[in-house]
């Protein structure tokens, strides 16, 4: 079985015993935590947050976020940032060099298949490919 190639970030085990999530008022804002990294995840910010979105679940919520020190303020009162986001999840040119990467495994893989099946399987050499080529010199 292949792995999971849904985009995803990365939680420690420990983090539901961690002071600072245990500090944490209510599970109405641990839960907007989880929310907010998958919102940078998703839309690849590395880790920047607009006001709107960390005020999504209401003031209170994003007060306790900044007050227990999951979120920071910015010098743009309009933007935030996700305490430390980048030390704990891939950056946006990460992810896009992992989906780039990805993109030419498959293609790279599609050519080899289809060689293999059209070419190698039924005892052709066709003169313009490349991999017959290498492999039949």
């Amino acid at each position: 079985m292949s792995k999971d190639t849904r985009p995803y970030f990365t939680v420690t085990n420990e983090l539901l015993r961690h002071p600072k999530w245990t500090g944490l008022p209510n599970d109405k804002t641990r839960i907007h935590l989880l929310e907010l990294w998958g919102h940078c995840n998703e839309f690849r910010t590395d880790g920047a947050v607009a006001k709107h979105v960390l005020n999504a679940k209401g003031p209170a919520v994003a007060k306790a976020l900044i007050a227990g020190g999951w979120v920071n303020t910015t010098k743009d009162p309009n933007t935030f940032e996700m305490h430390d986001y980048l030390s704990h999840q891939p950056s946006r040119a990460e992810i896009e060099a992992r989906i780039q990467e990805k993109r030419e495994s498959g293609k790279e893989g599609g050519k080899r298949s289809a060689h293999k099946r059209w070419h190698v399987d039924r005892g052709e050499i066709k003169e313009g490919c490349d991999l017959c080529k290498a492999e039949f010199g």
